[in-house]
């Protein structure tokens, strides 16, 4: 069987080959070294490339790569899994789970966390970027003071509330985050090259396949003298690329793996994978939306959340699509209305702007290679869905 959107010839392969030339021309423009990107309808991979060097030789599609924030939905869909079983509730306070939650947190419940709105973004403390223990990082969240009644306002939670989110599994189900993912979301997908959290020795037998990330001007939210939130230049590759950062268990923003492999996630909540993750109900429920019209001080805008994922992107992407982006480097998506997965990750940490500019000029050239034929084939078939052909 195949999809008929036929998206390997004609003008949607002139359209796919614009995305590898569009990661070329932004590696020139000095964005990034190396890059990866998996597109894929009705799980059949229409694109998998990948550009640029690492280590003096030429990016494979299955190198590792730090996919930042990228990487919360697989953290997301543990929670919606012990969920699903009965064995919490979404309106659970966080407390029930981890100790000493204090601070004006008390009302915090794990949907507060899931759509930051729980109160404790510590954007301050750095903590994804301090060599400590799990259970010290989960200590000092615990006794953080809010900044403001949980469920009231918005403001991204870029470590502490997947990190929140890690330990309630643990205390539901007993293995540590890394391990449950590894047994019930990477193994049964076959993601052979995912990682959260690399050990120093599965450091050294990766080799030159751990692909090192560069800084660009990435810049970094701060506190300036007068006690202001502003952004400043901040040099992450100096401390992500150390192996004890490598090896870190960070839910929220230290998954590493191929583009390849998060497609295939993706795939997954579409219906496609090896194993469904997730009821579909489910998946509905996760990406319809859960927060609208908070303005996040921390990102500077009011942008729609879903539970746990990102439903609203830069670059023509469809209004049920959902996923999220990683820190100024990587947006993985799954569109449900013409069952497309995208999956872009790169090696370099620009400027904000230039950035969400380059996740813009992606998507759109992905869309716009598929777009026709998907439209065609959702006429045809008088519903949302693209039609297979025998």
């Amino acid at each position: 069987m195949s999809t008929g959107l036929e998206p390997s010839r004609g003008a949607a392969a002139v359209g796919l080959e614009r995305v590898a030339e569009l990661l070329e021309q932004q590696r020139s423009d000095d964005l990034h070294d190396c890059a990866q990107c998996y597109v894929s309808v009705r799980a059949e991979p229409v694109l998998d490339v990948a550009v640029g060097e690492v280590a003096g030789r030429r990016l494979r599609t299955d190198d590792v790569m730090l996919w930042y924030s990228s990487g919360k939905p697989l953290t997301t869909v543990a929670v919606l899994q012990l969920w699903e079983r009965g064995l919490l509730q979404l309106d659970d306070p966080v407390g029930r789970f981890v100790g000493g939650w204090a601070g004006g947190k008390e009302r915090c419940t794990l949907r507060h966390v899931l759509t930051h709105t729980g109160g404790f973004p510590m954007y301050r403390d750095k903590a994804f970027d301090r060599d400590v223990s799990y259970r010290e990082t989960i200590e000092r969240i615990a006794a953080h003071p809010a900044d403001w009644e949980p469920g009231t306002a918005a403001g991204y939670h870029p470590v502490t509330g997947w990190k929140v989110l890690g330990a309630v599994v643990e205390a539901v189900d007993g293995r540590p985050i890394d391990r449950y993912l590894a047994d019930e979301i990477f193994g049964p997908l076959g993601l052979a090259n995912t990682y959260l959290g690399i050990p120093s020795e599965q450091q050294r037998a990766l080799g030159d396949r751990l692909v090192p990330i560069v800084w660009k001007g990435h810049m970094f939210p701060a506190l300036d003298a007068d006690g202001a939130l502003s952004m400043a230049p901040y040099r992450i590759d100096e401390i992500h690329n150390e192996p004890w950062h490598v090896a870190k268990v960070e839910p929220g923003g230290g998954m590493r793996g191929p583009a390849q492999e998060l497609g295939r996630f993706y795939e997954s909540l579409l219906g496609y994978g090896a194993v469904d993750l997730l009821d579909p109900r489910t998946v509905e429920m996760m990406s319809a939306v859960h927060r609208y019209g908070l303005r996040d001080p921390i990102l500077g805008t009011a942008t729609p959340f879903g539970l746990g994922v990102a439903v609203d992107f830069t670059g023509g992407a469809g209004r049920r699509a959902f996923g999220h982006g990683g820190m100024a480097s990587s947006r993985g998506l799954a569109d449900p209305d013409c069952d497309l997965v995208m999956v872009v990750v790169c090696n370099g940490l620009p400027n904000p702007l230039a950035a969400e500019r380059r996740m813009m000029e992606i998507t759109d050239a992905v869309y716009t290679a598929l777009g026709d034929n998907v439209a065609r084939f959702r006429r045809r078939s008088g519903s949302g869905s693209v039609t297979l052909s025998t």
